[in-house]
């Protein structure tokens, strides 16, 4: 699937493209290097005034973009339309430049970093200047080399906007030549805590805003695939545990471990979580739907599906029977903390030093704060930078609860380490739910693995 899109009116921007493409047949080699370095910004190129020719016939100049079904412009969501409407946005700006978009599965076989791969091989003439994946697939696609360092082509400005957990995710280690910035964050999903702002004086921060006086709590207790569930993980890890060791084994803080079970246990003592609401619900989707059907005072909830809501319901306050607001999960020392559940970033394919020059066009104008932040609160997924933050349109309050989150949000620990620790905690959870042990003796047992 292809969506043709934009152009560069400047006569001096076109030449001076003609030049860098002339005698290429639109298929130039790749340099040496890798990462060839630009002779400077596209967009502060000097113009030229060449003599006017009748029979000068416009250049148009094509870049191809790949990108994953969730971000398809060409569907029906919250997410399709926003990603429309940036492109269509970017043809106003630059009409002589047409972009090709490329639908394909997220990850897989057939997906967009298999058939990077694939094509590298099989098609390099179809290979895309930019693609948008999963940022957990970032670092396969630099090992394999088959995408870019954005390090001296981004300004400097954007790259110190990022959040600390983007800076993280978007840097990957080489096997020569040390770290790199392998993608620019576009927009992340995570859990955040939704609640009742009439029943509260001030935001619920801690442990203690549940336990008393007791609120309800609603959180997904019973997890997916046997791992332990998000707020369970946040829980923990804001409380200071560990999942990996000094010698990098997967582990087990007991300590830690215990008092994140203690808080459950109370709770349910309290009345604040019950037991069978908790276990019934498996990820932080369902706690959202329970909580727009009235269940709980608060509850942890997934920020795509909260934000995509949220924006329609803002349109039309009068939907609205009372007011919502966020917060970090109430945590043991009242500080915030989240861990990204998914994220997509937008990588550089291309390795011409003159189809770089205008990747970095498009890729300037996605990440932009004011483009970025349009698409991200109409699509429902966090930005990655301060400054796309400061363009959403919600209440203050909102604004600075998901700054605090995002300042404090840290990538997601392996599959590896999740696969053994996240398992063990998962059943200390389900154990001390069900009152088949004691927050002591689930947490010992999870440390035994």
């Amino acid at each position: 699937m292809k969506l043709s899109i934009f152009v560069i009116r400047n006569l001096g921007l076109i030449l001076l493209l003609m030049m860098l493409l002339a005698g290429c047949g639109g298929d130039a080699p790749a340099p040496t290097s890798p990462f060839p370095t630009p002779s400077g910004d596209p967009q502060l190129l000097p113009t030229l005034t060449p003599t006017p020719t009748p029979d000068l016939q416009p250049m148009l100049v094509t870049l191809k973009l790949w990108v994953p079904e969730d971000l398809s412009p060409y569907g029906r969501g919250p997410g399709a339309a926003a990603m429309a409407d940036l492109l269509d946005r970017f043809s106003e700006a630059y009409p002589d430049v047409q972009v090709d978009v490329t639908v394909k599965k997220a990850q897989g076989r057939g997906g967009l970093l298999d058939f990077l791969r694939t094509a590298r091989d099989a098609a390099p003439s179809i290979m895309p200047d930019l693609v948008i994946v999963d940022v957990n697939d970032m670092g396969a696609a630099a090992g394999s080399a088959l995408i870019q360092p954005l390090d001296d082509l981004i300004s400097p400005t954007e790259m110190d906007e990022r959040f600390p957990f983007a800076v993280e995710m978007g840097t990957v280690t080489r096997d020569a030549g040390g770290p790199m910035t392998a993608g620019f964050i576009l927009g992340v999903d995570l859990t955040h805590l939704v609640y009742r702002a009439e029943l509260f004086e001030t935001p619920p921060i801690s442990w203690t805003s549940i336990i008393s006086p007791p609120k309800s709590y609603v959180f997904p207790a019973g997890g997916q695939d046997r791992q332990v569930n998000d707020a369970t993980l946040i829980q923990y890890l804001a409380a200071g545990g560990v999942l990996i060791d000094a010698e990098g084994h997967p582990t087990i803080d007991e300590e830690v471990m215990i008092s994140v079970l203690d808080f459950y246990s109370q709770c349910i003592g309290t009345g604040a979580i019950s037991p069978t609401l908790a276990l019934t619900t498996r990820d932080s989707v369902q706690s959202w739907e329970h909580f727009k059907a009235g269940y709980g005072t608060m509850a942890a909830v997934s920020a795509h599906h909260y934000w995509v809501e949220i924006e329609n319901l803002l349109a039309d306050p009068e939907q609205m029977e009372e007011t919502w607001a966020v917060a970090s999960l109430p945590t043991r020392e009242g500080q915030p903390f989240s861990v990204i559940k998914q994220g997509w970033a937008i990588s550089l394919v291309a390795q011409d030093e003159a189809r770089q020059r205008l990747a970095i066009l498009l890729l300037d104008w996605l990440i932009s704060p004011d483009q970025n932040g349009r698409w991200t609160q109409a699509s429902g997924y966090l930005p990655a930078t301060k400054s796309a933050l400061r363009m959403w349109d919600v209440p203050n309050v909102d604004r600075a609860a998901l700054r605090n989150i995002l300042n404090a949000a840290a990538p997601p620990p392996s599959q590896e380490t999740m696969a053994t620790s996240g398992r063990v905690m998962q059943e200390a959870v389900i154990a001390v739910l069900r009152r088949r042990a004691t927050p002591e003796e689930a947490a010992a047992a999870a440390v035994e693995g």
